[in-house]
């Protein structure tokens, strides 16, 4: 009974000690202020909007994570073209569900924002994803 407190002391700050490193790290989402939100209108239709089913989220989701790590931030960049081509507003993406159990994502950098003149001959890539999430091909 003596040894019971102390050992679960050492394994609760043991497991503790994992968040430290970045194990189950995940950034939450940033909310506005909520006299921001109060402002906004909701649509009474999102008719003509863009529709993606759970499943091609779910491939969009695994290509993301891919192509642009969660990790990985403009601020890590050195060059001017590298902090233009990580960030999400600049890449424009399609996704194609080619059957039941196979998606296409393509990214593809919008470079007119990265600056004159800026050319960049192997940016974007095309992704290949199955139904159970895993990447099948890329180019």
């Amino acid at each position: 009974m003596r040894l019971l407190l102390p050992s679960l002391l050492c394994c609760a700050s043991l497991l503790a000690g994992c968040s430290f490193f970045g194990y189950y790290k995940q950034e939450k989402p940033i909310w506005a202020p909520p006299e921001e939100g109060a402002k906004v209108q909701f649509l009474n239709s999102l008719e003509g909007g863009s529709r993606l089913t759970g499943p091609m989220m779910a491939a969009l989701k695994v290509a993301m994570d891919d192509y642009l790590p969660p990790s990985v931030g403009a601020e890590d960049q050195k060059y001017p073209a590298g902090k233009c081509l990580v960030q999400w507003k600049y890449i424009n993406v399609s996704v194609f569900q080619a059957s039941d159990d196979l998606f296409f994502v393509l990214f593809i950098p919008d470079l007119s924002h990265c600056g004159p003149g800026f050319i960049e001959l192997d940016a974007g890539a095309e992704y290949a994803i199955d139904g159970k999430g895993r990447i099948l091909a890329k180019q």
